[in-house]
């Protein structure tokens, strides 16, 4: 009981913080917002589309109040007065998020400083993100880095928008270069993330026609896994994160060029491939304006042991397309934007792995998002698609989180529109786990109005099927902006 009220005590001081600092008149340039909600449901699970794509702010326990506050300052206007880009700016955000229920949480989903100089930006800490080319307003989830997970602490230099390197436009290019840290998931502790994206847009930005491309590479290494011996006895295998081990993650280097000496370093399961864990995509996008309609069309391939090289899993990854319309502003009624995803992860190069393939070509038995070493989840969460789920939402007893459910197909629709001042967002999606032929639908119905200085946001959402329980819930929030 005492911690409940620290939660509640701990909102209300946020929520009484923003007015006063204004009413002192300083740091004018900061922004606020608090908010209080509580969430219900027919089980003691939270409906999929409630808890997916949060950021991990949401438990998997239902029946709780949540209490959030946030303060934020964004760069100053990018541009001088001339258009040209200013030299340097700084930020910051802190959010933080209360749960009480059956499981009591405070969390800092967020908590950064980003440094911006020219192009370019550094920052420190947790942030909000998702990677790849995706509709990231209304996605189903990017493939690799949905924002379906609690942000990792991390350090980060990117170029994060899309920068001219060519003809005024013509060619541009964005990226980031990044080092986490995942600490203690389940038996493995104290490992780490690598993570660099590098994307480019052939068109310049007032053009109707430009087409994206790029890649994303994770790599999870370092840290120490325990593990039960056969006498019973309590060892420990120690994966070392020293720089040269760095350089070999980051550049995806084979350790069959290397002697066998400088494998034992890296431990068993690593001597035998390359040092960690390697996921991620290849993505194509095309934009295309047309009159009053913005047509988005991507597609994610996804990469894991050296299939998609082979175009043996060439069949899986995320399919998407979404509209997004440009109405009048006198209009009532406004259809903002539609959008249409297929995702696909039942081939994984085939049931045959490594040795077992009478091809070497032939790799298989990828697994997405599995491995013998580390796990990809973070706060009980896998980072990348909610459309793959944890051991922890199946009820398996298990000491490590795995992903329980890597064999889906999975059709998606999500809208988004408004009728005067209250904005309308729905989803729906009905998928199968091909390897169990597990069936699942889930749906979400958002309904946001401003009142006052005020918005209140409700949300219905209903999962039925065999993977998830058949379950209706809903969630009521209040917030406010300063």
């Amino acid at each position: 009981m005492y911690r409940k009220l620290t939660y509640i005590f701990i909102f209300f001081i946020v929520f009484l913080f923003p007015n006063l600092i204004k009413g002192q008149g300083i740091l004018k340039k900061i922004k606020y917002q608090t908010e209080i909600g509580t969430v219900f449901s027919s089980s003691n699970q939270t409906p999929f589309w409630l808890r997916s794509n949060q950021y991990g702010i949401v438990p998997l326990e239902s029946q709780f109040l949540t209490f959030k506050g946030s303060a934020h300052k964004e760069y100053d206007s990018l541009y001088t007065k001339n258009k040209k880009l200013q030299n340097f700016s700084y930020g910051y955000r802190v959010n933080m998020v209360a749960n009480v229920g059956k499981v009591n949480q405070f969390l800092l989903p967020e908590a950064y400083v980003k440094l911006r100089f020219k192009a370019f930006e550094l920052y420190g800490g947790r942030r909000k993100e998702i990677f790849g080319l995706v509709d990231t307003s209304l996605t189903s989830g990017s493939y690799i880095w949905s924002g379906n997970a609690l942000p990792l602490p991390k350090i980060q230099i990117s170029i994060p928008q899309f920068t001219s390197i060519l003809g005024k436009g013509l060619i541009s290019l964005k990226g980031n270069f990044a080092h986490a840290y995942f600490g203690n998931q389940g038996v493995v502790k104290d490992y780490y993330l690598h993570q660099k994206t590098f994307y480019g847009r052939v068109g310049k930005p007032n053009w109707k026609i430009k087409v994206y491309a790029g890649f994303n590479h994770q790599v999870v290494y370092g840290g120490t896994k325990e593990y039960i011996a056969v006498n019973g006895i309590k060892k420990y295998e120690i994966y070392p994160s020293n720089f040269q081990s760095y350089i070999w993650a980051v550049t995806g280097y084979s350790l069959n060029r290397v002697s066998e000496d400088k494998k034992e370093d890296q431990g068993l399961n690593d001597a035998l491939n390359r040092v960690g864990n390697h996921l991620g995509s290849i993505d194509i996008a095309g934009e295309f304006n047309i009159k009053k309609i913005k047509i988005l069309i991507y597609r994610q391939s996804i990469y894991d042991d050296g299939s998609l090289f082979y175009m043996n899993n060439i069949s899986d990854g995320l399919n998407g397309i979404s509209l997004t319309f440009n109405h009048s502003k006198n209009q009532n009624f406004r259809i903002k934007k539609i959008i249409f995803e297929y995702f696909n992860s039942t081939s994984q190069g085939g049931n045959k792995f490594g040795g077992e393939a009478t091809v070497p070509q032939l790799r298989g038995g990828d697994n997405y998002f599995n491995n013998s070493f580390a796990s990809w989840v973070y706060n009980q969460n896998i980072i990348g698609t909610p459309f793959f789920s944890t051991s922890e939402i199946s009820n398996s007893q298990t000491d490590q989180l795995y992903i329980y459910n890597n064999f889906v197909k999975s059709s998606y629709f999500g809208t988004n529109a408004s009728f005067k001042k209250t904005d309308f967002v729905l989803l729906v999606n009905s998928g199968k786990n091909l390897k169990s032929s597990i069936n699942q639908f889930s749906s979400l119905l958002s309904i946001s109005h401003p009142l006052k200085k005020y918005q209140i946001q409700l949300k219905l959402a209903y999962d039925k099927g065999q993977l998830l329980k058949n379950n209706l819930g809903f969630q009521l929030n209040c917030s406010r902006l300063f």
